[in-house]
């Protein structure tokens, strides 16, 4: 299996995994950074970045941990800023959204 290197933007330690298909394969669940912006993974000479990602997981066949890294939509990102604006707006006006909706 082929073997890549990523690279987070915040400067914490590189993850080595190996690759099979879009899924990345290590021996333990890794702590993810909180800033997942400007991902960089390197595969032999090519490096791809992805801007704003999320982390996926994947299905384990073998025991190990398998995750996916996506890239987030527009529309994911405009309905993620549209929610923590109503959260701050409720928070600030001490309105509980449970009871709302």
């Amino acid at each position: 299996m082929e073997t890549v290197i990523i690279r987070w933007n915040d400067g914490s330690p590189e993850l080595e995994a190996e690759v099979n298909g879009n899924a990345y394969i290590v021996d333990e669940e890794p702590t993810f950074p909180s800033d997942l912006s400007n991902i960089t993974i390197v595969s032999g000479g090519n490096e791809t970045v992805i801007a704003n990602g999320k982390i996926v997981e994947c299905a384990s066949v073998d025991g190990r941990y398998w995750f996916g890294i996506q890239e987030v939509t527009e529309e994911e990102a405009i309905q993620a800023t549209m929610r923590a604006q109503i959260d701050y707006i409720a928070m600030m006006s001490d309105i509980d959204l449970e009871e709302v909706l």
